[in-house]
């Protein structure tokens, strides 16, 4: 009777770290500023996602982790159930409500063409016969298809970014946000003209009603400050 008194107080003591829910895992390939990027002087993977994230983590009284991913992988696994949410300048699709759910669109953006300054700005109609990338899987990468053009896709857009400089590539086709950035802080390069326009959510499993509420209401919040 006594090792069962033992054995059932030790269970006692368990039950509430048993009962503690795991951090929300939110997946991000980092390089997508200002929503998601990693900052350069404290190694944090930080941005306009990963504050909505946290705001939402937060309201449903859990802890948030940040992994870095590939963007082909993010919907599948978030679909498949590997991961609560993901976030990383994804647009909002019929095809992707399918797998997935979204947050209302925190941002409406668009893609367009980063390229060297200098060179003949890109068009739809010019990027037939140029180097260009994409990332892999993207809106971006079906637009461009759709108009005729075989992108060269990347999992990475640093990578790309920098076979663009170097020659290796004559446009990269990205987040505008983004290309405006680059464009502002390197004379090398320019921003074209916006080719696209659509709109951005955060990706979560299809039925979790409450996180999909705090996430609605974080972005509800930023719009009112």
């Amino acid at each position: 009777m006594k090792r069962i008194l033992v054995l059932f107080g030790a269970a006692l003591i368990a039950l509430p770290l048993l009962a503690e829910e795991a951090p929300l895992l939110l997946l991000t390939t980092t390089d997508t500023p200002p929503y998601s990027y990693r900052d350069e002087e404290t190694g944090e993977i930080v941005g306009l996602e990963i504050d909505i994230a946290r705001y939402a983590a937060h309201k449903l009284g859990r802890g948030l982790e940040i992994r870095k991913a590939k963007f082909p992988d993010l919907i599948p696994m978030v679909s498949s159930g590997r991961a609560d949410m993901a976030a990383s300048g994804i647009t909002i699709t019929e095809g992707r409500l399918q797998a997935v759910d979204f947050s209302i669109p925190y941002a409406t953006e668009g893609g367009m063409f980063l390229y060297r300054t200098g060179d003949r700005m890109p068009t739809m109609i010019l990027a037939e016969t140029l180097r260009v990338a994409t990332m892999d899987a993207s809106t971006y990468d079906f637009y461009l298809s759709a108009h005729g053009i075989d992108p060269i896709r990347y999992d990475s857009y640093p990578q790309a970014l920098e076979d663009l400089k170097a020659n290796r590539l004559d446009a990269v086709f990205f987040d505008s946000c983004a290309v405006r950035l680059l464009a502002e802080s390197d004379p090398e390069l320019s921003a074209s003209r916006l080719e696209t326009r659509e709109n951005f959510g955060i990706a979560l499993g299809k039925g979790n009603d409450r996180l999909k509420a705090a996430l609605d209401e974080a972005i509800v919040e930023r719009g009112r400050q």
